[in-house]
């Protein structure tokens, strides 16, 4: 990166010369230029970080399974796929299983995700202190190419809840600030959760909460 920033360094002085002797006519040009300059540098960082087989990967999004778990095609053999657990965060749950029911707020968290992460989309995976877990997940922190932090928007937005998962705790402080914030701010599902992660009475009280369970079959 030193070494490419390097390179650019005498074209950055050559146009700051220029837009200075133009000025105020080489802003119509500057300002769109150097917009593209910082994103095609931003995402080379992404993409140049993400290269060391210890750091994680650059891929592209076959499917979005849940509000915190996803597939990602493989950068070397292309019928292959890996299954991505997002670090840090725990989204509602979305899809019934043999450990768990349906959860209040588990579908649109699964929504935002597949928003945002459409099939083919770029993304970045960052590892933590363990690459995968028990059950064989790639377990990583996501960033899209414009570097977005994907499980930090998940928390900030109230669609997922910040849970530590040792030893992949590098960003559980930030993580559990944001939800603070989301707390404080009743977004998403902090609007029918207790900051102890259980449902709100009221809301079960709801009618709401009645269909809910209806449609689920959870009696």
């Amino acid at each position: 990166m030193k070494d490419m920033y390097a390179f650019v360094q005498p074209y950055f002085k050559w146009l700051w010369d220029w837009s200075i002797a133009h000025y105020p006519e080489s802003l119509i040009l500057v300002i769109p230029l150097l917009y593209m300059v910082y994103r095609v540098l931003l995402y080379l960082r992404l993409y140049i970080t993400a290269l060391g087989p210890y750091r994680g990967m650059s891929t592209k999004i076959y499917k979005v399974v849940d509000g915190d778990t996803i597939l990602v095609n493989n950068p070397l053999r292309r019928k292959r796929r890996y299954k991505v657990r997002l670090i840090g965060v725990d989204a509602p749950e979305s899809l019934r299983s043999l450990y768990q029911n349906v959860a209040p707020f588990g579908a649109e968290a699964s929504q935002y995700v597949k928003k945002r992460l459409y099939k083919g989309r770029r993304v970045f995976l960052y590892y933590d202190k363990e690459p995968r877990d028990k059950f064989g997940r790639v377990l990583a922190y996501v960033y899209l190419s414009n570097g977005e932090f994907l499980n930090a928007t998940l928390v900030k937005k109230g669609y997922a809840f910040a849970k530590r998962y040792p030893p992949n705790v590098k960003n559980a402080p930030y993580f559990e600030k944001l939800e603070r914030k989301a707390i404080s701010r009743k977004r998403g599902l902090w609007q029918i959760y207790t900051p102890d992660g259980n449902l709100k009475a009221s809301y079960k009280r709801s009618q709401d909460y009645k269909n809910f369970k209806r449609a689920h079959n959870l009696g």
